[in-house]
């Protein structure tokens, strides 16, 4: 069964009581307890989001709703990447970091980004196994993602063309994206182009590379791009202008190397995640890098012989 995360519902509740919609009703009617939305481990299945988006459509019929809430939510506010994502420079990091954490919004949720040369492509391919999925369910997140884009590009950036299933033109989202819609299309898609800028590396400082070993260069290169999922040794090394090998004959001098390294980050990072904040085991295993959280189990196991859960409520016992 598909589901969608608390934090995707509560922004849905908060856009359709700014419209004025009675959301104790709709929500009680789609089988979604408010109350319950305050939990940040909340999951909802898809098809009562689903009856949820067509009931309050019904009520707002002259609202495209997808395009209300996708484009009100606040990108500050995204699960463990908000921030990340204000301060990205270029939209290809910012919508590949979204795609890294979209499993935080939902399982529902499978983005894709595709590279076709000259344009990149957002496709939308959410499922719940039900046919009368609504398209409010694929709109909303476009809207969302365009949202995203402005936030990074500026307000007045557009998409290259979008396609959407909804088989009637609508203005709405036709003024809202601005830019050309295939409507009737096969695909839910928003398509884009970015010129890529070279980064700005961190081993270009002459000052701090001298003052600094390539050890601690490296922690700092390691720590900045955790949460990016951008972390191989061949990566890293590409970031300090240097080969693989030479990266890892220069750590060795130093008495370490990039495995051991980036174990050790993952390791103090995990611990003061667990014991210093409230977040969710999911949300801490993709900021330590791990994109499942079984993968996060196996190696804290390994290192503390007991799981992360069992960690935090050792810690909790003995504040």
């Amino acid at each position: 069964m598909r589901t969608l995360s608390s934090w995707w519902l509560r922004a849905m509740a908060e856009s359709f009581k700014w419209q004025g919609l009675p959301i104790n009703e709709l929500f009680e009617n789609a089988n979604i307890r408010l109350t319950d939305l305050s939990s940040q481990s909340a999951r909802y299945p898809q098809a009562h989001v689903s009856l949820l988006w067509k009931q309050a459509q019904a009520m707002l019929p002259n609202t495209h709703l997808g395009v209300y809430v996708g484009s009100n939510m606040n990108v500050r506010a995204i699960p463990v990447v908000g921030m990340a994502i204000i301060q990205s420079t270029q939209l290809l990091s910012a919508f590949r970091l979204i795609l890294r954490y979209q499993k935080l919004m939902g399982d529902t949720h499978n983005v894709s980004l595709i590279d076709h040369g000259e344009e990149y492509e957002l496709r939308f391919n959410f499922s719940d196994g039900e046919r009368d999925m609504s398209l409010l369910s694929y709109e909303a997140p476009m809207a969302f993602c365009l949202k995203i884009a402005r936030t990074v590009k500026g307000k007045d950036w557009c998409p290259t063309r979008i396609c959407l299933q909804r088989k009637e033109p609508n203005a709405e989202i036709d003024e809202h994206f601005n830019c050309p819609i295939e409507y009737a299309a096969k695909t839910h898609s928003l398509f884009f182009s970015e010129q890529v800028q070279s980064q700005v590396l961190l081993s270009s400082n002459i000052k701090l590379a001298s003052q600094s070993t390539v050890t601690q260069i490296l922690r700092i290169l390691l720590e900045e791009h955790l949460i990016q999922g951008q972390f191989s040794c061949a990566v890293l090394a590409k970031s300090l202008n240097m080969s693989e090998k030479t990266l890892q004959r220069r750590l060795a001098k130093e008495g370490t190397n990039f495995s051991k390294e980036l174990a050790l980050l993952r390791k103090q990072k995990s611990v003061s995640l667990l014991t210093e904040t409230d977040l969710s085991l999911t949300e801490i295993a993709f900021l330590c890098g791990y994109s499942e959280l079984s993968a996060f189990h196996h190696a804290f196991n390994r290192w503390y012989g007991v799981s992360p859960k069992v960690y935090r409520e050792q810690m909790i016992a003995l504040a």
